[in-house]
């Protein structure tokens, strides 16, 4: 039975390989001499004339298909406004792209050398919707199709910097003594954020170091006085970043200025006098002054003092002419030392009222002894000196009134140790 089986199978094999002989002979005899073949010598001379299967045409595969990738996705939402909208292809190219808003407007974008990708130009707008439509093809040609919807990020609210100097008609040339002053118009709690987005460039290379003094204002400054000549250009990129508490930048900002002649004054209240010096030169020597008188009152509980105070003093603002009124600082006029008057030829050194300025009334005291309610009082000839030479950024560095300057924005910013400085920065 096993050997039965095994012949079986056998006989079997023998008569299908037969049969297969069989249809190939047929085959061949029936293309032999068949229209549209072709027929070789070495076919001719192999089976006595017999013609061979032609070789099928060699055929090119088809290009695989193009993909689209578009960032963000289809249904993104809190999409960040400082990243760009992208349309990339994948084994393939990028034949056109719309990016509209929710009014219909066509966002601009380019693309790359190989158009291989396409990329938005203008920034995205806060709580927004955008809607994505791409085209793209393969090698062949053929085309593939892509589209993406998404949302913006809403902010709780936005934040302005403000740059000084060299923004918003500021000046442009400033003194060595000039740091670069940033206000933000809404309290930053992510200061590390905000900081990482404030740059300051310098030609030539100037080392130095931010300081928070608020939630709202941060200054930068070099360890010590700037150079003259240097140039000085200033970014706050913060545009779509949150600088803490869902509060978002509202707006990319950047200033330029140039540091001009070193101009400091440095006066000597024991002496009451001051001397002018202009990049390291001295230029006006033996300048009468008379300064606080020292003391001070107290009105509802307010204590007020009449002492100009020591340490370097920056120039902030000039005024021809400028109201001056004790009732600004909690002094009413109608009291003994109360006044309301126009004085002239007066430059803003602190930001709490002490000036430099024209005071004919105190000639006589000037070199003396010191009468003013704290202010640098000097002859009109030499405040109208001053107010044609010294202007933002310049020093007037006061010692031995025996009250220094508090460390405070516009105060001191150059009597403080570096150590001091840098410990204000939030990186």
């Amino acid at each position: 039975m096993v050997r039965g089986s095994a012949r079986g199978s056998v006989r079997g094999r023998s008569a299908v390989g037969t049969a297969t002989a069989a249809v190939l002979l047929a085959l061949v005899a029936g293309c032999t001499g068949g229209a549209g073949t072709t027929t070789t010598a070495a076919q001719g001379t192999a089976g006595g004339g017999g013609a061979a299967a032609p070789t099928a045409a060699a055929t090119t595969p088809a290009a695989e298909p193009a993909r689209l990738i578009i960032s963000p996705r289809n249904g993104t939402s809190a999409q960040s406004v400082a990243r760009p909208v992208t349309v990339k292809a994948v084994g393939g190219t990028v034949s056109a792209v719309t990016l509209r808003n929710a009014d219909g407007e066509a966002i601009k974008g380019t693309f790359n050398a190989t158009k291989t990708a396409w990329t938005s130009a203008d920034a995205l707008g806060y709580d927004k919707t955008y809607s994505v439509s791409a085209v793209g093809a393969n090698a062949d040609g053929r085309t593939v199709k892509g589209a993406s919807s998404f949302s913006t990020v809403a902010p709780r609210t936005l934040t302005m910097p403000y740059l000084f100097p060299g923004n918003d008609g500021g000046p442009k040339t400033v003194g060595v003594g000039q740091p670069v002053q940033v206000r933000f118009d809404e309290p930053v709690t992510d200061k590390a954020a905000a900081e990482k987005a404030l740059t300051v460039t310098t030609s030539p290379h100037v080392a130095g170091a931010w300081h928070w003094f608020s939630d709202q204002v941060v200054h930068w400054r070099p360890k010590t006085y700037w150079a003259p000549g240097t140039k000085v250009s200033v970014k706050a990129s913060v545009y779509g970043l949150n600088v803490g508490d869902d509060v978002y930048g509202q707006q990319d900002v950047a200033s330029a200025f140039t540091i001009g002649d070193s101009k400091i004054f440095t006066i000597d209240d024991k002496a009451h006098v001051g001397t002018v010096r202009i990049n390291g030169k001295v230029a006006k020597t033996g300048v009468k002054v008379s300064m606080g008188r020292g003391g001070s009152t107290t009105i509802d509980g307010q204590t007020i003092f009449f002492t100009t105070q020591s340490g370097p003093h920056i120039v902030a603002e000039k005024y021809p002419v400028k109201r001056m009124t004790s009732a600004s600082y909690g002094l009413p006029k109608d009291t003994p030392l109360g006044y309301d008057e126009l004085i002239s030829k007066a430059i803003r050194i602190t930001p709490d009222g002490e000036f430099l300025h024209s005071a004919p009334w105190s000639v006589w005291a000037q070199g003396k002894q010191n009468t003013s309610h704290g202010c640098v009082n000097l002859s009109p000839e030499n405040a109208a000196w001053f107010y044609s030479r010294f202007s933002y950024g310049d020093v007037v560095d006061i010692k031995n009134t025996g009250k220094d300057l508090p460390f405070a924005a516009g105060y001191n910013e150059w009597g403080v140790s570096w150590a001091t400085w840098t410990k204000g920065s939030a990186l």
